[in-house]
């Protein structure tokens, strides 16, 4: 199945030819890699250049390396909470923006608000608006959504119903990263309750089919809630020891 590993960077021709196998289906999730004397002899590499390709293989999310008697790596279904990690990893040093990530939220989500309204079955609607009364739960009892899975899901379901899997990925990723953000700048109550009511005005245009509506208020949302963030990070910043203590 492999070729042998040329002499440079051998550890990054194992990582790739196993991942080429992976992506092309001729390795699917579940099933075992060869033995590991047989993958040396594939790759023609020693014991620890395939070992530093295979823990490399396993932080990717490509394999899973199961240890004791009848173990050895794995391939994995990459999930997206691995996916999500790897990429903001990279995000983390380009120095990404509140303004950058909520740029990417009104290019996307007025369009999926819109098309939640002109399309949502009535199973949907009463999903989304399950989702929204876990909102409103985590609210009355801690007087704060940061964090809360629940507000995460509200914008992930509509890209969820969009059936594009390339926007469920970016949405779940922007929102991981503005969760980093909130939990460093701290907004307090009255900022969760401005994201609750902006959720309502979403809820009921989608509800009544209003897509006209619907779009408007979650842009409105998007930059009410950009203009917070930003108000926030530029006072903790002037403040060292608020700074200090986020």
């Amino acid at each position: 199945m492999f070729e042998t590993a040329k002499k440079d960077k051998m550890s990054t021709h194992i990582i790739r030819q196993v991942r080429e196998a992976i992506l092309s289906g001729d390795l699917k999730p579940g099933e075992c890699l060869p033995p590991e004397k047989e993958l040396i002899n594939q790759f023609g590499v020693s014991k620890h250049t395939l070992r530093e390709a295979l823990r490399t293989l396993e932080a990717m999310g490509f394999i899973e390396i199961r240890r004791g008697a009848g173990g050895g790596p794995v391939v994995s279904e990459v999930t997206m909470e691995t996916t999500r990690d790897s990429i903001a990893n990279f995000m983390h040093f380009q120095n990404a923006s509140i303004h950058d990530l909520s740029e990417v939220r009104k290019i996307i989500e007025p369009y999926l608000a819109r098309h939640a309204a002109e399309s949502f079955a009535a199973q949907e609607v009463e999903a989304f608006q399950n989702i929204h009364q876990r909102c409103e739960k985590v609210f009355q009892q801690e007087k704060c959504l940061v964090g809360a899975k629940a507000e995460i899901d509200f914008h992930v379901f509509l890209a969820q119903h969009s059936g594009n899997p390339v926007l469920v990925m970016i949405l779940d990723f922007v929102n991981s990263l503005l969760t980093d953000i909130k939990h460093h700048v701290k907004p307090g109550e009255d900022f969760s309750r401005e994201v609750l009511d902006a959720h309502q005005k979403i809820v009921d245009a989608i509800v009544a089919g209003n897509a006209d509506d619907a779009e408007k208020y979650m842009l409105e949302h998007i930059c009410q809630v950009e203009t917070g963030l930003e108000a926030l990070r530029l006072q903790a910043e002037k403040n060292p020891l608020k700074k200090m203590a986020s």
